[in-house]
């Protein structure tokens, strides 16, 4: 979906911000040193995951009681400039063993690669064409104004639940009448890349353990946008979703527990989608999702250290933001650590050419870069449970050819995540424009 929401740039406030934090972090190495500033942040994650394995391990698997009469079903599928994946969404939901009513509605943002045509020609489906693009918020209400369903399905155009999906979600959403939302087990579709496989370790540990985890102390996050399901009756409560926001899957769920409801979660609800293949891709979608979430930490700001929300407002959301913080003061440390070291290094090799000495004795770089691999992997060693116990959730099998691919993930992927977080940080405090395209 496409969206724009004009912002008011202060770059010289964002310069002060970055100097003040480059020249804190500086002092703060030369003080007690680059390890302790690189371990307490990364020792403030591991208590996290730790935590949220305690949270796991304790909690009560739900009922899988089914209900005697489904509710009516609406699909709502905001669409834009998705011709190479709308059929596919569509088709997969069309397949789906759901025993109730269900209707499909697919919002066409003002489309301009030919998408809306193929819309209107597709049968069982409701087109809903929109002449002006105004975002996937504004799609959503649109169609919600039209939905006959008691429960609505979120499903993105590029994404594809399996048959079972909207049967297994729905079920979950009616075992207790305060749940609002019911979020579902999001994979990548066809990880036949090394990026996409990255993001499948990502997504099923993101989706998988973590999701069932906060779902076992009443913290879920996030109503993902790839498939959600709502009470109509709660999002109508809520007056739908905020048009001016370019994460409403977030915020969304936020507003939610203000309003009361639960959300719950169901890993038996499986839902693929396509992720990006490309790194320029990746950082615009992580620009979107981690300034969307800066963004609504202010605009919910009340529910920080709010123990009216429970475990969500004192625990889950206040240690996810410091993590992104934590993200923040990794990526100036390693930026610190890569400058020294360049340094140090030129002045080696200036000494050794002076000296007539070898170019390639590089024994204390060596040693330095292998202590640090040591220490990153004690410091990440509980991931590997949590990426097991998500293979075991997703019922996935774990492939020994996967081991790359994972040891890729924990080394190199979280510092990229990392500085994803600080430049998000930056835009955030510029006021930068919003952009989803």
């Amino acid at each position: 979906m496409s969206l724009q929401i004009k912002g008011k740039p202060q770059p010289l406030v964002t310069l002060a911000i970055l100097l003040a934090i480059g020249i804190l972090i500086g002092l703060t190495i030369k003080s007690i040193g680059y390890f302790w500033v690189m371990l307490v942040p990364n020792i403030f994650l591991v208590v996290l995951t730790l935590s949220l394995l305690m949270a796991y391990f304790d909690r009560q698997d739900p009922s899988k009681a089914e209900p005697a009469v489904y509710p009516s079903l609406s699909v709502l599928i905001p669409s834009y400039n998705s011709k190479s994946t709308i059929v596919r969404t569509i088709k997969s939901i069309q397949a789906s063993d759901y025993p109730g009513k269900l209707e499909i509605i697919a919002v066409d943002d003002g489309s301009t690669d030919g998408s809306r045509e193929m819309l209107k020609g597709m049968k069982g489906v409701t087109p809903l064409l929109l002449d002006k693009n105004g975002g996937k918020a504004h799609a959503l209400n649109t169609a919600m104004k039209i939905a006959k369903g008691d429960v609505i399905a979120c499903v993105d155009s590029d994404s594809y639940p399996e048959p079972s999906a909207f049967r297994k979600a729905i079920a979950a959403l009616y075992r207790d009448k305060r749940n609002g939302a019911v979020t579902c087990f999001i994979r990548v579709d066809k990880p036949d890349s090394l990026l996409k496989k990255i993001q499948d370790i990502e997504y099923l540990t993101g989706f998988g353990f973590s999701q069932m985890a906060t779902s076992a102390i009443e913290a879920i996050f996030v109503t993902p946008g790839p498939t959600t399901i709502f009470r109509k009756t709660a999002l109508d409560e809520l007056g739908g979703f905020d048009e001016e926001n370019i994460t409403e899957d977030l915020e969304i769920a936020w507003r939610l527990r203000k309003h009361g409801y639960r959300i719950d979660y169901t890993p038996e609800a499986l839902i693929y989608t396509d992720v990006p293949n490309t790194l320029g891709s990746l950082f615009k979608q992580r620009m979107r999702w981690y300034r969307g979430k800066f963004f609504n930490i202010r605009k919910h700001s009340d529910m920080l250290f709010n123990p009216k929300y429970g475990l969500f407002g004192v625990f889950v959301l206040p240690f996810s933001f410091s993590a992104e913080l934590s993200g923040i003061v990794l990526s100036f440390s390693f930026l610190y650590l890569l400058l020294r070291q360049a340094i140090w290094f030129s002045g080696f090799m200036a000494s050794n050419i002076a000296l007539g000495g070898s170019l390639t004795d590089l024994t204390g770089m060596i040693g330095l870069g292998m202590s640090a691999m040591v220490m990153g992997l004690l410091l990440v060693s509980p991931w590997f449970l949590v990426v097991y116990l998500s293979h075991v959730i997703g019922r996935k099998k774990f492939k020994i050819e996967e081991t790359p691919v994972i040891g890729i993930f924990f080394l190199f992927y979280g510092i990229l995540i990392s500085f994803f977080y600080c430049i998000s940080f930056f835009q955030e405090i510029n006021r930068s424009d919003y952009r989803w395209k």
